[in-house]
C-alpha cells in the first residue's frame, strides 16, 4: 500500500474511525500543514481545499474493503494504521486531530477559509463562511490575469495538485498538451484525468498528439547531447511538418490570452515543448512573451 495511503487511514483513525466527506478533505488538508513532506496536496476548489489524488485513493481503498463510502468516510478495517506511520507523521496527526477535533461543518469551513484563503478563492459558498473583511483578502489571492503569455510547463516531481496550483496561480486559461502519447503511470497525467481535472478548474485542455515525439525516439535518451540531438532532428522534421498545430497554439494565445504547453521533463531545455515556444517566437506575428514554469 502507497504510504500516503496508510497516513490518510492512521487520520480517519485517529478521528474516531468515521467523518463526514467534506470535513475530511478539510483535516487531511489542516494535516498537510503540521507535516514537514505533506502526503497530500491541494487545489482551490468548490469547497475550498480539495485534493484529487485523496479522492481517488478513497475509492481505491474503498474498493479493497478498507473504506465504506457513504454520506462519511467511514474506517472498515480494523488494522493500527496509526501506529505503523513514522514518529514524525503520527506526531501531526495526534496535534492535528487535538487542534481541530471539536471543528466541524460551517465552523471548520470559516477556519480554513480563514486562515488559508487562497483555497477559498473559487469556493461557491465563502460569502456565507466569511466577514467582508475576510472575503477581501480572498480576493487578494484571486490570480492576476495580467497580459497575455505563453508558459510551458512540466509535470516531473509534480503531484497532481502542485502542477494544477500553478496554472491556476498563472490564470493560465487553456493547457495545450504537446505528448504525442498522452499517457502516464503517474496518477493524474493520463489525458482523460488530466482533462477532467481541467475541465472542474476551469481551464480548457486541448491535446495536439502531432506536436509530440514519438515513444522510440526517447528510448536510448542518456546524455545531453542526446537530448540536444533529439531536439535538433525534431525541430527539423515534427515541427516543420506541422504547422498547422503551431497556429492553432497562436490562435489560441490571441483568443484566450494565457495558454501553457505542458510535457513531461522538469527542465524544458531538455523538453521539446520549448523548441514549440521557440518556434511560435519565431512567426512575425506571435508577440506573446514566453515563461516556462
Amino acid at each position: 500500500m502507497f504510504y500516503r495511503r496508510k497516513v490518510l487511514l492512521a487520520l480517519l483513525e485517529a478521528f474516531g474511525r468515521q467523518v463526514s466527506r467534506t470535513d475530511f478533505q478539510k483535516y487531511l488538508f489542516l494535516l498537510s500543514q503540521a507535516q514537514e513532506h505533506p502526503s497530500y496536496h491541494f487545489v482551490p476548489y468548490r469547497y475550498g481545499c480539495y485534493s484529487f489524488i485523496a479522492d481517488a485513493d478513497k475509492r481505491t481503498l474503498t474498493r479493497y474493503g478498507l473504506v465504506r463510502d457513504h454520506d462519511k468516510w467511514i474506517l472498515a478495517s480494523g488494522e493500527p494504521y496509526l501506529a505503523a506511520l513514522k514518529p514524525a507523521d503520527r506526531t501531526a496527526v495526534d496535534s492535528t486531530v487535538q487542534r481541530f477535533k471539536g471543528l466541524r461543518g460551517s465552523d471548520l469551513l470559516h477556519h480554513v477559509y480563514a486562515n488559508h484563503p487562497y483555497y477559498a478563492i473559487n469556493s461557491d459558498i465563502s460569502a456565507r463562511i466569511l466577514d467582508a473583511a475576510q472575503l477581501r483578502r480572498v480576493d487578494a489571492f484571486r490570480p492576476n490575469e495580467g497580459s497575455p503569455r505563453l508558459f510551458t510547463l512540466g509535470y516531473e516531481g509534480l503531484s497532481l495538485e502542485q502542477y494544477l496550483n500553478r496554472l491556476i496561480k498563472n490564470a493560465v486559461s487553456v493547457l495545450c498538451d504537446v505528448r504525442r502519447n498522452a499517457m502516464s503511470m503517474k496518477y493524474g497525467f493520463s489525458k482523460r484525468t488530466l482533462k477532467q481535472a481541467c475541465d472542474r478548474l476551469g481551464v480548457t485542455y486541448v491535446h495536439l498528439p502531432k506536436l509530440g515525439v514519438d515513444s522510440a525516439d526517447r528510448k536510448h535518451l542518456r546524455s545531453r547531447d542526446d537530448y540536444d540531438a533529439l531536439l535538433r532532428h525534431y525541430c527539423n522534421t515534427t515541427l516543420m511538418e506541422n504547422q498547422d498545430a503551431l497556429e492553432t497554439i497562436a490562435d489560441l494565445t490571441r483568443d484566450h490570452g494565457r495558454v501553457a504547453l505542458t510535457c513531461f521533463e522538469a527542465d524544458h531545455t531538455q523538453c521539446h515543448r520549448s523548441r514549440v515556444a521557440d518556434a511560435l517566437l519565431a512567426e512575425p506575428g506571435f508577440r506573446q512573451a514566453v515563461s516556462h514554469l
